[in-house]
Order: C-alpha cells, then structure tokens, then sequence
C-alpha cells in the first residue's frame, strides 16, 4: 500500500470513530478538518504554491506499514540514549519528550511549576491533559485550515506539545522539544500550542530524532502565540531524518512591541517542506527569520515564508543562506505583505546561495505584495560558487584545500549563526555543520 492510500485508510476509520463521539470543540474541529480535505484533496504540482515541490514523489511510495510492538526498555531507549540526543543537557534546559507521538512524563521535566507574581503557573506538559475550555480560543485557530495537511494534522494529531509562560516571566532556561520515532514506516502528526503572555521571555529548541530507518511522513504544526511586549526564539533543527520526509507548518500571531525569532537549520532529511507564516498584529511588532540549509544526494529542502504586516510602524528581516552539492535541490519562496493603509513598515528578505556541482539546482522567489507607500521594503538574491582567488589565499598560507573550502563555506554561513543566544547550541551547531561539509 503507498503512502497516499494509507491515509486515506487512516480518514476513513477517522469518520467511523468521530460518528460515535458527543459533540466538542475537538471533534467539531476534525470533522471539519475531514469535509474540508474530502473536498480539497493533495496539492496537485499545477497549483502555484507546489510547482517546484512534487509531493506525489512521497505520497506514492511504498508504505510496508510496521509498526513496532516492542516497548521502551526493549528499545533500550534509556536515560544515556536521550542525552546523547538532547542538544543541551538536562541541568541546562527543560524537557518536553514525545516519543512515536505519545508524551513521556517519565523522560520530560515533569510536575514544573512556578508560581508568578500573578499566582499563574508555567506549564510545561501535552494538550491532551489539558482541559478544553482552556485552549479552545487557541488551539486551531492560527494554522491556515484551507491546506491539506494542516487539515490532516487536525485530524489525525491525538496529542501535543503545550508550553503556557504567563505574564511577566523571565525563562531562563531553554525549552528542549524532543520527538523521538522508534517505528518503520509512519505517518506522524506532532502538534505544538505554545502560548507566550505580556512581557515574557522564552527560549525554545524543536528538533526530530530517528532510531529505525524512517521511511514515512512527519506532518507537523505549530501555532504560537506572543503577547503584548513578550520574546520569544525559536530553533528548529532537521537533522537525524536520512530517509524521512517532513512538512513543518509554523504559525506565529505577534501583538504590540514583541519580538519573535526563529531559526531553521535543515541539515539531513529526504525531503522536507517548512511553511513558516508570521503574522503581525501589532504596532512595533518585529520579526526575525533565519535559515541555513546544507543540503547533498539527492535531498530536497523548500522553505516557504509568510509575513502579512496588518499594523503599522513593525519590522521583519529575513536571511536564508543555503549550500547544495551533489543533485540536491533547494527552494525559497519568501513573501512579504503590507496592507492598505499600514505605514512605517520596514521589511527586507535575502537569500544567498552557493552550489558546488552541476547538478545541484536552487529555486529562489522572493516576493513583495505592497499596498501603501509609505513602508521601506527590499529583497534580494544570489547564487554562485567559491571564489578561486579566496580558495588561493588560504592555500597559499599552507591550509590544504579541504579544509580552505570548510572554513569558506562557514564564513558564508557566520552572518546567520551570529544571532544565536544560546552558546552550547551554536557550538553543538557548528560542529555539525563542519562534519557536513566535510565532503
């Protein structure tokens, strides 16, 4: 049975089960969800926003469905296991762990709670512990529900991740978000609620880690949400995915004078769609988007960007540098959105490209939709290679070849890592890179 088959299985059995529920919020939401994908189906490569992205290579390939019965000790999924896939220790940051899209208590930083001034708790824990009348004005809301796989994920996705920081909270410690996937052969629909209150400051790193050859779908979502004056950055690392596909949906609302940050590091992965959509609703709102992609064989990495600026006198700066070799193949599709009336806004999107083969190929879009004149908005791209007479220079100091390139390549890439706070993170960062371009 192929992917596309399988989930269409997985609807059906879907519609049985909701049939027999009482009506909630939860269950309005997927039948929803389930109508809305019955009439829109899969992207086909006609519509504009998937021309260059054949989803239908990963929808109908082979799913030998297999799915492990094995339990966590037999895995020897342990303690050691876990740090050797954490990217910050566990004294230096706290724990949200999944593992095959159920939440482990027992591996997570469990029972947290931290009174504020306001007696509120920070909450670090799952949705499904969560009563609905709580995430209700939240949960669904962001993520656009006219795309396919936002549908799917709101359909199939029984659990997730839920971070509340109230008012006036100074998180010290960085957030480690952990999936872990111990099965063959999958569809997976992590799910992310990540509410941010007035005036707070959070630090999080999400990333994937793969103990069996993953030959299946990752279909995530999140929607973040960053109160009056709050911060927040994000780190996305795709790594540990060699034979996984993944689309990563994002959805981030800003209200007056926050500051959001996120960064995509897209270093191993068969193919990997990140839909990144920012939405300032707020005046002196502002928004930092990085990316850094080092792609090689025959790996595919699209990141598609959104910032729809609805108030006045914001700010957002996109820089996404990619390398590719080899017959990988790259996509930026940046847009930027300035409404009617909106003034003061100051917008710029980059992208920087080196390909070093052939074979390798880069499909780069940024665009502007301006509809006032008084805003400050520039874009622009390049695509090249190393230049002789800098690999020359480091050669003729003594430095082999090799190693001239690596050191080349990471200076291109330095502009993009120097917004990075987290000092164990970046380094951790760069030594993966180094090993990457060690080609």
């Amino acid at each position: 049975m192929v992917l596309k088959d399988r989930i269409f299985s997985y609807l059906s059995d879907s519609e049985k089960s909701l049939n027999g529920e009482n009506p909630s919020y939860m269950s309005m939401l997927q039948r929803e969800s389930i109508d809305l994908f019955r009439k829109k189906g899969f992207p086909l490569y006609t519509d504009e926003e998937w021309r260059n992205t054949n989803i239908h290579s990963i929808l109908n390939q082979e799913d030998n469905f297999l799915r492990s019965k094995k339990n966590l000790e037999s895995l020897n999924i342990n303690i050691k296991n876990i740090k050797e896939s954490l990217f910050l220790s566990q004294k230096d940051s706290f724990l949200i762990i999944f593992v095959n899209g159920k939440y482990n208590s027992f591996l997570s930083t469990s029972n947290f709670s931290s009174k504020t001034t306001d007696n509120n708790n920070i909450i670090l824990s799952n949705i499904a512990s969560q009563k609905e009348e709580k995430i209700r004005n939240f949960y669904g809301k962001l993520s656009y529900k006219y795309d396919s796989f936002n549908a799917l994920n709101t359909i199939f996705s029984k659990d997730g991740v839920y971070i509340y920081i109230p008012d006036n909270v100074f998180l010290k410690k960085p957030i480690e978000i952990l999936h872990i996937s111990t099965e063959s052969k999958v569809l997976f629909h992590p799910r992310n609620l990540i509410i941010v209150g007035k005036s707070s400051f959070v630090r999080i790193v999400e990333h994937h880690k793969c103990l069996k050859k993953h030959l299946g779908l990752i279909n995530s979502v999140s929607e973040i949400y960053a109160f009056y004056n709050s911060k927040i950055e994000y780190y996305k690392i795709q790594d540990d995915l060699e034979e996984s596909s993944m689309i990563d949906n994002t959805f981030f609302k800003q209200s007056l004078y926050s500051k959001c940050s996120v960064h995509t590091f897209s270093f191993q992965g068969k193919w990997i769609r990140n839909n990144l959509n920012i939405y300032s609703h707020g005046k002196s709102a502002s928004s930092y988007l990085y990316g850094i992609s080092l792609l090689s064989g025959k790996q595919l990495v699209d990141h598609h960007t959104l910032v729809d600026h609805l108030y006045s006198d914001s700010i957002s700066f996109q820089l996404y540098k990619n390398i590719l070799w080899e017959k990988s193949k790259g996509i930026f599709n940046g847009k930027i959105i300035v409404n009617k009336w909106i003034k003061g806004i100051n917008a710029f999107q980059k992208n920087n490209n080196i390909l070093l083969s052939d074979e390798a190929c880069i499909y780069t879009n940024p665009q502007l939709e301006i509809f006032s004149d008084d805003v400050k908005c520039s874009h622009g791209c390049t695509v090249g290679n190393i230049h002789e007479s800098d690999l020359f220079y480091f050669q003729s100091r003594g430095i082999p070849e090799t190693e001239s390139k690596i050191l080349l390549l990471l200076s291109f890439l330095e502009e993009v890592l120097k917004p990075i706070n987290i000092f164990k993170l970046k380094n951790l960062l760069l030594k993966k890179m180094k090993k990457k371009l060690d080609i």
